[in-house]
């Protein structure tokens, strides 16, 4: 596969265009091979804890695909396995840590917002125009948030990939390698992030419409209270949210791959290698 000519360039911005572009070629290019890692994984998160580390190897797996295309050496499904099955844990544990670090962050600036909202309450009293002025620091403070939190997320986008590509990589290091890597391009990649959203937000549009559908249909054949509806819906929603959301994954793990791709170009030369080791 010919190398986008976008990403000879080792210097310059990281472009929105370029990333997303690559991203969709290569996924449309690969489409049945990435299609069907997507919905076998998405059949192994209904195993629980075992499932979901599968899950977390072969969305890596996807991304280290990704990667051998655009460095031009495409690895076969077997030998990328091999490289990323006996990490299989690492994945489910970075996914942890990462998921750990977002949702005590959360936690603490919920805690913050409280004590906030009830200091100033305290301080300014119960009047209407404290109450207004409440209302608008408690605003100002969750929009900060937002913006720290978004870009807390851009700085861990793609953990799992250097764990998928790199050696010697554990949890705890693939993290710190995101965080190295995505340095000073936190701006371009929550535009990366927005624009890739927008072109999956018409799946998602489709999904919700057609389970409308699928509960009106069901709603017109049978009572809301017969256990055939319930059995029906169930079996029904599950099966397009796991045809849907196997056709999002693997666009989702390209554009990290591309991503990743493109930060180490410029951050260390076109001399990148896939790593053999665990």
């Amino acid at each position: 596969m010919s190398k986008n000519p976008s990403f000879s360039q080792p210097t310059g911005p990281l472009s929105v265009g370029n990333v997303v572009s690559a991203a969709l070629r290569i996924y449309r290019d690969r489409f049945k091979l990435y299609y069907g890692l997507a919905f076998t994984a998405y059949l192994w998160i209904l195993v629980p804890i075992y499932g979901w580390a599968k899950f977390s190897a072969i969305s890596a797996l996807i991304s280290r695909l990704v990667f051998s295309e655009l460095h031009e050496r495409p690895e076969t499904v077997n030998d990328a396995r091999r490289h990323v099955n006996p990490r299989m844990w690492r994945f489910l544990w970075a996914g942890i840590l990462v998921s750990l670090i977002f949702f005590g962050i959360a936690l603490v600036a919920s805690i913050g917002f409280g004590l906030l909202v009830v200091v100033l309450g305290a301080i300014l009293g119960q009047n209407s125009t404290a109450i207004i002025i409440v209302s608008l620091l408690t605003v100002i403070a969750v929009l900060v948030f937002l913006v720290v939190y978004i870009r807390l997320i851009s700085r861990l986008f793609i953990v799992e990939v250097p764990l998928a590509i790199e050696n010697n990589m554990t949890a705890n290091s693939a993290i710190s390698r995101s965080w190295q890597l995505t340095e000073g391009f936190v701006g371009r990649l929550q535009w990366i992030v927005f624009v890739s959203f927008l072109i999956t937000l018409p799946i998602s549009i489709v999904v919700q419409i057609v389970t409308a559908i699928i509960q009106l249909l069901l709603g017109a054949l049978f009572s809301a209270d017969s256990p055939i509806f319930g059995l029906l819906y169930l079996v029904l929603v599950l099966a397009i949210s796991l045809a849907s959301g196997a056709l999002l994954i693997p666009f989702w793990q390209a554009v990290k791959a591309v991503i990743y791709y493109d930060l180490r170009s410029r951050r260390e030369g076109l001399g990148l290698n896939l790593r053999d080791n665990n």
